[in-house]
């Protein structure tokens, strides 16, 4: 298949831009499992900014070139038993505004609006609380991406991707010895097709995205945890109507993160992130997640 070329790779990319993230990304602690009959109600504010933009097979832009973001997610979870299981069905809201999208001085616009939403559960097969400072645990989550947010065939920008998506994730969390801890995670992302992509009706494909991350994790005490963090992601090639575009999901990225909890029900959190490669996308030079989490 012939490779787009690096002008109309570089619309496309935007035409096509949703969520920088391919998976579901943790925070520290995601994979407590919580008692059976618990309520979780989380509020998440990512504020990122992008000011390379890199083709795969084609020089990197970075002259006049850059992406703002600004994303918020409500996600709402309940802690049940099935057959002995703990598990946590849930939902993910995200909406927010894309703006100031521009690769090598072609402006792309912005957009606002609701995102894909997001619903899945994770099924605990090892729930071990009294372990160590932060417990053992297992779980699977399977996840699915409805079809459901802003899209525009025309625009430059859009939240929504007007296809579905499937992330099996894995996660293991291991005490180490101490306060100290480590989490492992990884998915994997399937693309559904989007037949409104491009100029006309083409169709996009997308091969899977294959991510890992991991958490080392100190409990300063049980009201305070700092983490640090890595991620890496590869695959995810994209195809319009068979011809390659340039676009995937190879990025690696490392993140800080602290957490406080205010009194018994409230857990506040800050982590800072920051790409350290990636190949056909945005390379996010600074990243601000935010998340407050209610227990009830």
């Amino acid at each position: 298949m012939t490779k787009i070329s690096s002008l109309t790779w570089g619309l496309l990319a935007c035409a096509l831009l949703s969520a920088k993230a391919q998976a579901v990304d943790v925070n520290a602690g995601d994979y407590t499992a919580l008692p059976p009959g618990s309520n979780v109600a989380a509020w998440y504010q990512q504020f990122s900014r992008a000011d390379r933009f890199n083709g795969d097979g084609t020089p990197d832009a970075t002259h006049n070139t850059g992406l703002r973001s600004n994303i918020s997610i409500l996600r709402l979870i309940h802690f049940t038993d099935i057959a002995g299981i703990t598990v946590d069905p849930q939902i993910l809201l995200p909406f927010g505004h894309v703006y100031d999208v521009k690769v090598g001085g072609q402006s792309l616009g912005s957009n606002s609006g609701m995102a894909d939403p997001i619903i899945g559960a994770t099924f605990w097969l090892v729930n071990q609380p009294g372990i160590g400072a932060s417990g053992r645990y297992f779980g699977i989550t399977p996840l699915l991406y409805l079809p459901w947010g802003q899209y525009d065939r025309v625009a430059g920008v859009n939240l929504g991707e007007n296809r579905w998506k499937g992330d099996l994730q894995l996660g293991w969390v291991e005490p180490l010895w101490g306060r100290w801890s480590m989490e492992w995670y990884a998915d994997a992302v399937f693309y559904g097709s989007n037949d409104k992509a491009g100029i006309g009706s083409q169709t996009l494909r997308q091969d899977p995205t294959y991510q890992l991350q991991t958490n080392l994790r100190y409990d300063l005490n049980p009201a305070q945890r700092l983490a640090l963090g890595f991620s890496a992601s590869e695959g995810g090639k994209q195809q319009l109507s068979g011809d390659y575009t340039g676009q995937k999901t190879e990025v690696q990225q490392v993140r800080l993160e602290f957490q406080q909890m205010v009194g018994k029900t409230v857990q506040l959190s800050g982590q800072l992130t920051h790409d350290t490669r990636v190949v056909g996308g945005f390379q996010e030079d600074s990243g601000v997640n935010l998340r407050a989490l209610l227990l009830f």
